[in-house]
């Protein structure tokens, strides 16, 4: 399946569903699906995608924003059983094959756990690539999204805290370079290239008993 098609399977419901272990369903909801990912650095790194076309969630309803931060507390407590902090992150794109997009033309949000704090990793590492500001909506870290131009946002689950950056120069895969770096593996950070499937199964393992049970 080509990139730009990676998610057809979620948003249109007559296309086959891939049989690849990264699309393997960890929860379906009224407007969402959640997959690991494809080249997850580490355990438990899953991804949110709308089950309507969306270029990024700035675009999405309020209805839709309250079910995805449901279903973000709904994965971050077992991640976080683990020892770790579990951040968000979404690369918001604006046009098809956009590199702020990773080259995947359907919204999704990114739900990593780790052992560093990324919201002051991704200003320090990434301030060269995006014009940050700290959001003060801690009540829902979506409030502040631009509603034009491409965007970075990243958030800690535990707080809220939010960076929210404006993306003059798009760069591919931006916050997983951020994370590869401070893994200390940063060759891996493209998932073309490092699909990383032995934290894919793991994800599904840490995950697996929240398939089915949440309905929104």
């Amino acid at each position: 399946m080509a990139d730009s098609a990676r998610f057809a399977w979620i948003t249109n419901e007559s296309v086959p569903h891939p049989d690849a272990e990264c699309d393997s369903e960890i929860l379906r909801t009224r407007r969402f699906v959640a997959v690991p990912s494809i080249g997850a650095l580490v355990p438990g790194w899953t991804l949110i995608v709308p089950r309507r076309p969306l270029r990024n969630l700035s675009l999405a309803s309020p209805d839709e924003h309250r079910e995805l931060l449901n279903i973000v507390d709904e994965i971050a407590g077992p991640l976080r059983s683990h020892g770790n902090e579990v951040y968000c992150f979404e690369h918001g794109s604006r046009a098809a094959g956009s590199l702020t997009g990773c080259g995947v033309d359907q919204a999704h949000l990114h739900v990593v756990p780790l052992g560093f704090d990324l919201t002051a990793a991704a200003v320090r590492r990434a301030g060269g690539a995006v014009d940050w500001r700290d959001s003060r909506t801690m009540r829902s870290p979506f409030g502040e999204l631009p509603q034009h131009g491409e965007y970075v946002v990243v958030w800690r689950t535990s707080d809220r805290f939010t960076m929210i950056g404006s993306v003059p120069y798009p760069v591919s895969q931006l916050l997983r370079r951020v994370i590869a770096v401070e893994l200390g593996i940063e060759s891996e950070w493209n998932y073309h290239t490092h699909p990383q499937g032995h934290n894919v199964a793991q994800t599904l393992s840490m995950l697996a008993g929240l398939r089915s049970s949440l309905s929104l």
